[in-house]
């Protein structure tokens, strides 16, 4: 059977095609089902329940598969098998009637096939920004869809204004967090950890501090803290980090249930500790797991606990060596396009003790500041029950503030100051009615029509 039967499964049973449009999946790669495409992008757009029931209604004769991989594998299935038969189609095409006489015609056809296939799966591209029009229209139009429909457009934190503000976490974006020992620093980016395996993600947690029962505990504590985990397992309140740690003061089987459950999500969360303290982790180490595991996003907690792939003959200071592990951890994100979350110490001479750390704050070098392209530091104020988070670096957005009811042992992490910032009203050029309608008309002139 075609992948495609089994994307569309995935796709109904998800209920959105946020996956499939961050993976530049479109009405191009379906030659089968592509009305059942379609209907999807149809109900996303209409804001209208995507479910197998109101599916079958619309398609009674679409045989029904059973999805047991993830979607995002299943994605990158259909679009090497698309790449796969256009260059076939075009192969057979031009050699139909090749001839002495239209040889070049059919040389200069098979380029440009060749260029598109090459775009679309190549780990790098050149783009002509005054070309193909007609799919950066599509994919802005994928991106209006899915924030329409109240998703995130990347990989959610479960914070909602890191949300709103970073748009969540994206491909080939970097995100350096800062912090002194003890400011839960490390169980904030569990937290996206976690995050991330609930919406069907595959991450990899590269921590050379702390070892596996330390993370499982952490990991129990803040996915049976989820509402939507606990509605579904019945569970009336988290499992308490330290009962799961000291192996006391919990209820095994319920444990145990939820411990199933994990293993029958999509999702997956892929620990790597270091064994020996002398044999440390490097960027190469990393990269081999983002392939040999198709990671969806990494962590790397904390980058001074690594030492540089390559090695110098002078060796390395520690600044020189934490320049040279940022610069190979930036280049894997980019390379791979996938998000990179990466922490650093916060220096003690901070200026405001009571605040979390600035972009001013990284210990021993300003390169992962340099490079990250947001960079926010925690503060665990523990007296208030209360994380500040405070984000000091950001390319495409204001500095800004988060306070979060935070009590770790119960995986409590309540956004208080959530105030959604729309970054498109206000605009001295036009309100965001006019900047839909200047879309709307682009599109028309192209030939498309929203529904």
């Amino acid at each position: 059977m075609s992948v495609e039967a089994f994307v569309i499964s995935g796709l109904v049973k998800e209920g959105s095609p946020k996956k499939a449009f961050q993976a530049a999946v479109n009405n191009e790669d379906f030659t089968v089902y592509e009305e059942e495409w379609e209907w999807i992008v149809r109900q996303a757009e209409r804001g209208k329940t995507i479910n197998r029931r109101r599916f079958q209604d619309a398609f009674p004769e679409f045989e029904w598969v059973t999805v047991n991989e993830r979607v995002v594998d299943l994605l990158d299935e259909l679009k090497n098998e698309s790449g796969y038969m256009q260059l076939v189609a075009a192969i057979e095409q031009v050699g139909d009637d090749l001839s002495p006489e239209n040889f070049t015609e059919k040389a200069d056809f098979l380029r440009e096939v060749i260029a598109d296939v090459l775009r679309v799966h190549s780990p790098a591209s050149d783009v002509l920004l005054t070309g193909d029009v007609k799919g950066y229209l599509r994919r802005m139009k994928d991106k209006m869809v899915i924030r329409e429909s109240g998703e995130t457009l990347g990989i959610p934190t479960g914070i909602k204004t890191l949300d709103n503000y970073w748009g969540g976490l994206q491909g080939g974006r970097v995100y350096l967090g800062l912090g002194r020992p003890g400011d839960a620093k490390s169980f904030t980016i569990a937290k996206f950890l976690v995050s991330g395996f609930l919406d069907g993600r595959r991450g990899g947690m590269f921590s050379p501090e702390m070892n596996e029962d330390e993370h499982r505990a952490r990991v129990g504590t803040l996915v049976s803290a989820d509402p939507r985990v606990q509605e579904e397992l019945g569970l009336k309140k988290a499992f308490r980090n330290r009962a799961i740690m000291d192996g006391i003061g919990y209820n095994y089987k319920t444990y145990k249930r939820m411990q199933e459950w994990m293993e029958e999500q999509d999702g997956e969360m892929a620990l790597f500790t270091q064994k020996h303290r002398m044999q440390k982790m490097t960027p190469g180490y990393i990269e081999s797991k983002i392939d040999a595991l198709g990671l969806d996003f990494i962590i790397v907690d904390p980058i001074y606990k690594l030492r540089p792939s390559a090695k110098s003959r002078f060796g390395f200071s520690g600044q020189e060596k934490l320049a040279q592990i940022t610069d190979e951890l930036c280049d894997i994100a980019e390379m791979h396009d996938i998000p990179l979350i990466m922490t650093n110490q916060a220096h003690r001479q901070m200026g405001n003790r009571g605040d979390a750390p600035t972009k001013d704050n990284s210990f021993n070098s300003d390169a992962p500041v340099q490079e990250a392209d947001y960079v926010f530091g925690v503060k665990h104020v523990k007296d208030e029950r209360k994380l500040i988070i405070r984000c000091t670096k950001s390319r495409w957005s204001d500095e800004f503030r988060v306070d979060v009811k935070f009590i770790p042992n119960i995986g409590l992490f309540d956004d208080v100051s959530f105030n959604e910032k729309n970054f498109y009203n206000g605009h001295e050029d036009g309100s965001e009615e006019r900047v839909k309608d200047a879309i709307s008309d682009l599109e028309k002139d192209m030939g498309y029509e929203r529904v």
